[in-house]
């Protein structure tokens, strides 16, 4: 099936996790969810559908402020997990946005970070578009290049001499920085039958940690594409990884022992 990869990886492995901080992790990708809350600014009783919703903190914020929310996410994982936030105007389900056709039109596709992980972005967004009313809108963020993401690049980069020949990445494969370029992202939403494609940029900080060095290592090795480095590690890559990205890390510990870096976002908007 299209995107089996991608929810295996989240069932088995980054979905358990997410659920396991999910308050860690609505606290630092709070900056990105505000972002893109205040673009929709949502309407009471619009319809609206969360892409890859993870554990729904913004399909929440969205409902909060009236709107009628749809959340899904491939990843029954990260379904179970944003069930305590389901409320008469919010509703969660297992359903992969490649293929997920609604019985009614949204007035708003929205995501956080849920559109980087399609096998074929191009039909995925054209499907999207689809669930979408004549004159609805799509509003996301997704990552800015990886070189403008310290806070993921770093720990990556500190586990990569560990690993056996690692492959050089791909930019366009599937994963968080597959839309990192702004005229790929354009071409793959005209492609899908989107028109007025707008494409603004923010730095946001990323806070690792509020409680010191340990802490935020110990978080990168569990979260972010350093965590996936270090899967293809055994017991031993994996105590020398925990050193490597420890080190990395340090300069940006402040004296009260919080740990904050640099983050960067695209805000792409788009009508159908």
């Amino acid at each position: 099936m299209p995107n089996d990869d991608q929810r295996e990886y989240w069932n088995e492995q980054g979905g358990p996790k997410w659920v396991e901080h999910q308050a860690r992790l609505d606290s630092m990708l709070a900056p990105a969810s505000s972002i893109l809350v205040a673009a929709v600014a949502p309407q009471s009783g619009e319809r609206i559908l969360d892409i890859g919703c993870g554990t729904g903190a913004v399909s929440q914020q969205l409902a909060e402020q009236g709107a009628a929310v749809t959340g899904i996410d491939l990843a029954e994982t990260m379904i179970a997990g944003a069930q305590f936030r389901a409320q008469q105007n919010l509703a969660f389900q297992t359903a992969d946005a490649a293929s997920f056709r609604s019985d009614t039109s949204f007035a708003v596709a929205v995501s956080r970070f849920g559109v980087m992980f399609f096998d074929d972005p191009h039909a995925a967004l054209a499907n999207i578009h689809a669930n979408l009313d004549s004159d609805g809108k799509l509003v996301f963020v997704c990552w800015q290049a990886p070189d403008r993401n310290p806070w993921a690049m770093i720990p990556a980069k500190a586990v990569m001499p560990l690993l056996d020949n690692p492959a050089p990445p791909d930019p366009h494969a599937p994963g968080p920085f597959a839309f990192a370029d702004p005229d790929r992202v354009t071409d793959i939403l005209g492609t899908a039958g989107f028109r007025d494609v707008s494409i603004e940029g923010y730095d946001i900080p990323i806070v690792l940690s509020n409680t010191g060095l340990d802490d935020a290592t110990d978080f990168a090795c569990q979260i972010g594409p350093g965590s996936r480095a270090m899967t293809e590690l055994d017991e031993s890559g994996r105590k020398k990884a925990y050193a490597s990205i420890r080190e990395a890390l340090s300069p940006y510990a402040d004296a009260k022992g919080a740990l904050t870096m640099e983050g960067a976002v695209w805000l792409v908007t788009a009508r159908a």
